[in-house]
């Protein structure tokens, strides 16, 4: 009884702070985390010595709290379930790692949907962080007509092309966008009528992301049959439009490093002057200068063989293993007030930040060390 009473004034003190800081949690937690506390138990199991804290705002404390007291196995079936082409796609996260990206607001369920001409796209789910957008997608079609090489398009009034596919309040919210369907889908002669089309993009470093939803439009889809040899393509007009909620930005933050040694690069030493990493998303920045010393170093005709040495190549864990995190797109912006170069690199797939020792950078994977 001792026990449990501790706990509930620990729960009502976590309550109260919450209230004075007014912490915010996302909308479809905060009403499995009522109904959990009307479900407590008279008596509380050992299960609050397992929890794992994650990282994120304070905003989570609470939750974590919750999820000492009941399990995570109950708070997690509050949770909607990720998709598992979602799950392959991030590298195959962990159960409780899926269930920590959603409690920080960077997982959310969709379930808007349409259909025409004989196609349904309907929305599954999207990832996003501060730097990154991944939205799945979902196809079928009354006939055989998808393969890895089928896509959607989106064309004006007067049928020319350059729209964007993600429409968003505010122009140029988007940058480096990239679809198409899964790379298990099947091609060429094996055609069939359901895939996962997957769309990647990075938010605008020119901007702050202030879009609570989007909305996707495509206008066409094209695909090919095979004959004898020969490739015959095929577009079939239509409307598809959906509207994606995304809520308030997620409560993630990013950890936030400024190694105080310069790494050597081609014999030039390279300030490396913060990196800014959460589990989908890294921001490098570089000293202008340095890397224009390394530009002429490297400069051998080719312009980008100086960016090659300072491309982002993976990690180091804390046991000195190499992580490998490839690239799922990158963006830069200049910095001439401030003399530096910022490059913002969306991952490929999900990483513990905790884990982190350093960031590689090159084909010489040069460690730019983050303690």
């Amino acid at each position: 009884m001792e026990k449990r009473e501790q706990n509930q004034k620990i729960d009502e003190q976590i309550r109260r702070e919450a209230e004075k800081e007014q912490w915010k949690l996302p909308a479809s937690c905060e009403k499995r985390l009522e109904q959990i506390l009307t479900e407590l138990p008279d008596s509380i199991t050992e299960e609050k010595n397992r929890i794992k804290l994650w990282r994120s705002r304070k905003s989570l404390l609470l939750a974590a709290a919750l999820a000492a007291l009941v399990g995570t196995t109950a708070m997690a079936s509050g949770l909607f379930h990720w998709d598992q082409r979602a799950v392959e796609n991030f590298n195959q996260p962990t159960e409780e790692e899926q269930n920590a990206m959603t409690m920080e607001g960077m997982a959310k369920e969709q379930t808007a949907s349409v259909t025409d001409a004989g196609i349904t796209v309907t929305a599954k789910q999207t990832v996003q962080d501060k730097n990154t957008l991944y939205i799945l997608l979902d196809i079928r079609t009354e006939e055989a007509i998808i393969d890895g090489n089928g896509g959607f398009d989106r064309s004006d009034e007067n049928g020319e092309y350059g729209s964007p596919w993600i429409i968003t309040e505010n122009e140029d919210a988007l940058n480096n966008v990239s679809m198409g369907f899964s790379p298990d889908s099947p091609s060429f002669a094996e055609l069939s009528d359901h895939g996962y089309y997957e769309i990647s993009a990075l938010k605008s470093m020119e901007q702050e992301w202030t879009e609570n939803q989007i909305t996707i439009s495509f206008t066409e889809y094209s695909y090919y049959t095979y004959e004898n040899g020969d490739t015959i393509p095929h577009t079939i007009k239509g409307n598809w439009t959906l509207v994606l909620p995304l809520g308030e930005d997620t409560m993630l933050e990013a950890s936030v490093f400024e190694p105080q040694q310069p790494v050597e690069i081609k014999g030039i030493p390279v300030r490396v002057k913060r990196v800014e990493l959460s589990p989908l998303s890294l921001l490098l920045t570089f000293d202008m200068d340095d890397l224009d010393k390394l530009k002429e170093v490297c400069d051998t005709g080719e312009e980008d063989i100086y960016l090659m040495e300072t491309e982002f190549s993976g990690f180091l864990d804390r046991s000195g293993e190499e992580l490998h995190a490839g690239m799922g797109g990158m963006s830069g912006k200049y910095d001439f007030e401030n003399r530096e170069i910022i490059r913002q690199i969306g991952l490929d797939t999900y990483v513990d930040t905790d884990q982190v020792k350093a960031v590689l950078l090159g084909e010489e994977k040069t460690a730019v060390e983050l303690e």
